[in-house]
């Protein structure tokens, strides 16, 4: 607009642009640092809440979970415990289901936080009535004994928009009967740390509007659009967990430890179908070293699990799965009520007894 004015017009305007000028720009220039230092400010507020998670969760609680080996059989397919726990984490707060053991014993394990411990517990035991459950005491699966070497592995699906399928009937077998085979005292674990997701049905809503709202003329790929956001709509329909499916060996070997985490890794990865296959994201290295024992979640290769996924790995076997893992610490034989006392009727006989 001003370039279409003439010269006079141009000129008595200038000083009344230049005094604009002058007052704009450190205004403009305030907003920006102002709304950069909000963002800064938010950052850093995000930083430190995670940061005081991180640390109540690593001066958490850690029990083993047992179940009597007369337990009935579970159907993975009808297990809500995600789906609850998964509502159960308002504060985005992690918690850890840990498989561990080697040659000599196996055991299942739960980790979270002090405050959390009993909240989450209560809901494994709405799952399973007869759940037994003890301190680990001297048994922290997640322990390295000084002079030991650890190495640990990361693995999650390759995509989060199709659904993960197992390809075995208990992928919990399968990663128990790696376990039993780690010669001792090289010790094996797997921790599944989830925490709520808020984030991932939004964006599989979105991918499916966009997919059905996408212009095409071949009914071939009219056909195939459909299809693919049908699939987003059903997988968008669950509850989600940001997970860190963290694998790991602890041994006096090096060798023996990559080895060993290597080979459980691969082997956990094998119970999943190749529709959406779980693949190794990550591995240790020198650069990136970890604390076991403080089951972190930021700074891993986060993914994200449907509920009815992440059960698949994570829940407590039955007594059919039990005879296949004879080193499964189990919990003790159901109690029964006292017997009552045995009262004779009045009108029994008595008999005497004379005593030689």
């Amino acid at each position: 607009m001003i370039a279409n004015l003439e010269p006079r017009q141009r000129h008595r305007l200038q000083p009344y642009l230049t005094r604009g000028v002058r007052i704009t720009v450190p205004v403009v220039g305030t907003l920006v640092v102002l709304i950069g230092s909000i963002k800064v400010y938010q950052r850093y507020t995000i930083r430190q809440q995670r940061k005081i998670i991180g640390q109540s969760v690593a001066e958490g609680e850690t029990w083993l979970l047992l179940r009597p080996k007369e337990a009935r059989p579970v159907d993975i397919d009808k297990v809500t415990l995600w789906k609850r726990l998964a509502y159960a984490q308002p504060t985005r707060e992690h918690f850890s289901f840990e498989l561990f053991g080697n040659s000599d014993k196996q055991g299942l394990a739960f980790h979270a936080s002090k405050t959390k411990t009993r909240s989450v517990l209560r809901e494994f035991f709405q799952e399973w009535p007869d759940m037994q459950r003890r301190t680990v005491g001297e048994e922290e699966p997640a322990f390295v004994p000084e002079g030991w070497f650890m190495h640990w592995v990361e693995v999650g699906p390759s995509s989060a928009d199709n659904p993960i399928i197992v390809s075995s009937r208990d992928p919990l077998l399968g990663v128990l009967s790696e376990i039993a085979d780690v010669p001792a005292p090289t010790r094996a674990l797997v921790q599944v740390i989830a925490r709520s997701d808020t984030t991932t049905r939004r964006q599989l809503g979105l991918k499916s509007v966009a997919v059905r709202s996408g212009e095409v003329k071949n009914a071939g790929v009219r056909y195939q659009r459909t299809k693919e956001a049908k699939t987003l709509e059903e997988r968008g329909s669950r509850l989600f967990l940001q997970a860190v499916i963290r694998v790991a060996a602890i041994s006096p070997d090096p060798d023996r430890a990559k080895g060993s985490a290597v080979a459980l890794a691969n082997t956990l990865c094998n119970q999943f179908g190749p529709d959406n296959p779980i693949v190794i994201l990550a591995q240790a290295n020198p650069r990136k070293p970890i604390k076991l024992a403080a089951r972190s979640i930021e700074g891993g290769a986060i993914r994200s699990w449907a509920d009815n996924e992440i059960v698949t790995l994570a829940h407590l076997p039955g007594g059919d799965v039990l005879k296949y893992a004879p080193l499964l610490t189990t919990g003790s034989a159901k109690s029964l009520p006292a017997k009552p006392d045995l009262h004779l009727p009045m009108n029994a006989l008595g008999a005497c007894f004379e005593i030689m």
